[in-house]
């Protein structure tokens, strides 16, 4: 059984406060609720993915996203620990719901520019969480978000392949688009040859 916590970064973290979430996503890693977080991604990209990419994938975004909310309760709007303790259970009502996680998967969109942090507002007021203090900054979650996961994928052994096939299907559409005929272009294929080498890759 693969330790996922360790896999997404979470042992490595000092003072993680939402940590039992993620110590929950870890026990459902068999459902969907990572394929879910993985929908900004084309589907024809998502169905070339290994169930245990997506699953990569989607923690560590979500520990990345858990993290900016603690450091928004702490730092910012200055909360104790055992204040922030007591979002945990709204965080995780939070993060299950289907309109935050399409949101939040749009990171993994190379083409994206910005995250809709209203969405995420309006998703946060519409479940009828406990209110977040007055200087609880979406916009700027939302931002630093998107930078991070977009690192991911560009540092990560285990996500570049995630990012050099969304490069590789723009180029074959902006192909057809160009040249207005079927470009003799295997994905497939073309996903086969970057992955021979990654299997040599060690999961941390």
């Amino acid at each position: 059984m693969l330790d996922w916590l360790a896999i997404w970064g979470v042992t490595q973290v000092a003072g993680f406060i939402f940590k039992p979430i993620l110590e929950d996503l870890a026990k459902d890693a068999a459902k969907d609720w990572a394929k879910d977080l993985l929908k900004g991604i084309p589907g024809k990209i998502v169905q070339k993915l290994k169930k245990e990419d997506i699953e990569i994938a989607a923690g560590k975004a979500l520990k990345e996203f858990l993290q900016l909310m603690q450091q928004q309760l702490k730092i910012r709007c200055k909360l104790a620990e055992t204040e922030i303790q007591e979002y945990t259970k709204d965080i995780k009502k939070f993060i299950s719901d289907k309109s935050v996680a399409e949101t939040l998967g749009k990171a993994f969109d190379i083409n994206c520019e910005s995250l809709d942090a209203k969405t995420l507002e309006d998703s946060w007021n519409r479940l009828q969480l406990k209110p977040l203090p007055s200087k609880f900054n979406w916009q700027s979650i939302t931002e630093q978000y998107l930078t991070q996961v977009q690192e991911l994928l560009l540092d990560s052994n285990e996500l570049h392949h995630i990012l050099e096939l969304q490069k590789l299907s723009d180029i074959e559409i902006n192909t057809k688009k160009i040249a207005g005929v079927i470009v003799d272009f295997n994905l497939v294929k073309y996903q086969e040859r970057l992955e021979k080498p990654s299997k040599k890759f060690t999961l941390v």
